[in-house]
């Protein structure tokens, strides 16, 4: 009996934890056209710094802009799209590492113009 009692008392302790209202918190999530708006601002402010031919500043950025983008979320179609935009980042900051700043211009003037578009996937 000692045992069934120990054994009822620790189920609803385990329960309860289970239960807490931390459970059922929801994360404060930005809306994705907020997103797309700080990742437009990031990507205009690498922009900005090419001139200045500090690669690894450059590269930093790129990565900024890639990890914003990771909030990006809405449904598969959008997330796939927005995906290949993120190997667009990819290949924008190898680009920077290896110092080809035309080429990263280019790909970050394309990798804007795809976020842009990602609106039509919501």
């Amino acid at each position: 009996m000692t045992f069934k009692k120990i054994f009822i008392a620790f189920t609803l302790f385990v329960a309860m934890l289970g239960l807490s209202s931390s459970t059922f918190a929801k994360e404060a999530k930005k809306d994705v056209p907020e997103i797309l708006k700080e990742v437009d601002a990031k990507v205009q402010l690498a922009l900005n710094a090419l001139p200045s031919g500090n690669s690894q500043e450059i590269a930093t950025l790129i990565k900024d802009i890639s990890e914003n983008a990771s909030e990006l979320s809405a449904n598969y179609k959008f997330e796939f799209e927005r995906d290949k935009v993120v190997l667009r980042l990819k290949k924008a900051r190898d680009l920077a590492k290896k110092s080809d700043f035309a080429g990263v211009e280019q790909e970050l003037k394309d990798a804007r113009e795809s976020f842009a578009k990602l609106t039509n996937y919501l």
